[in-house]
């Protein structure tokens, strides 16, 4: 197991800088052993190819296994990456992680749209190139296993194209999580802010409204901390009632 790691390790040393699908080995981390799994994973609908037994063979089915696995190695990383961050905070950094935005965007600048094999015109269905990138996972995973494939992600990927510092930065933004779910759930939300009365050590205080019930207040030295600790209390409530339910 060992001699087989140092190989691997040489082999990669000479042919590091070597291109594979717009990518170098050394970028990879790993030399591909079944190069016909990435072929597969670049290989659009449209361009499908046919077994003799009469199979459909494009990226659909690695994409399937991408999105697992994908999922599997994103939650592995935020959970020990972010200890003090509860099970909705870390479903929430998932989510915005393995979204298609964020994967479209991650395809699309390590290059892989360009190696896309389609007989049609996929360039304004630009969620295939997400697609695309899951089923590039499931290439890896299977060729390399589970540990390549999330030192992949986690040595390549995040490096370059996710920041995690700032997905936490933007999910701690409660009264936009709050206006967000409002307006994809057509519930009108109100928010209020007044100056406190003079005396008190909070010179504003919010609230937050659904339906003429208060469903949270918060006071704050600015108007935006008050803004943003009446969102947190309201989001908190919104929770409880939905019994964890409620994706906000």
């Amino acid at each position: 197991m060992v001699f087989g790691k140092i190989i691997q390790s040489m082999k990669l040393n000479l042919r590091g800088k070597e291109k594979f699908h717009g990518l170098s080995f050394a970028e990879l981390g790993f030399i591909p052993r079944n190069k016909g799994l990435y072929d597969l994973a670049l290989l659009h609908r449209s361009a499908s190819k046919y077994t003799k037994s009469g199979a459909v063979l494009n990226y659909e089915r690695l994409e399937f296994l991408g999105d697992a696995i994908l999922g599997a190695i994103v939650a592995e990383i935020l959970y020990k990456f972010f200890p003090k961050q509860d099970e909705g905070e870390l479903t929430r950094l998932r989510s915005k992680i393995v979204s298609r935005e964020s994967l479209n965007d991650i395809a699309t600048r390590m290059g892989l749209d360009k190696e896309v094999v389609s007989r049609s015109d996929i360039s304004k269905n630009k969620h295939i190139y997400g697609d695309v990138f899951e089923a590039f996972t499931g290439a890896i995973y299977l060729d390399q296993g589970y540990v390549k494939t999330k030192n992949f992600f986690e040595e390549y990927i995040l490096p370059r194209y996710v920041n995690l510092q700032e997905l936490v930065h933007v999910d701690k933004n409660y009264k936009s999580r709050l206006i967000e779910w409002g307006q994809k759930n057509k519930i009108e939300l109100n928010i209020t802010t007044v100056e406190a009365p003079r005396g008190r050590q909070a010179k504003f205080i919010t609230t937050v409204t659904i339906d003429d019930k208060v469903m949270g207040k918060g006071v704050g030295s600015s108007k935006k901390e008050a803004e943003q600790n009446s969102a947190e209390n309201a989001i908190r409530k919104i929770r409880e009632k939905g019994r964890g339910r409620v994706d906000i």
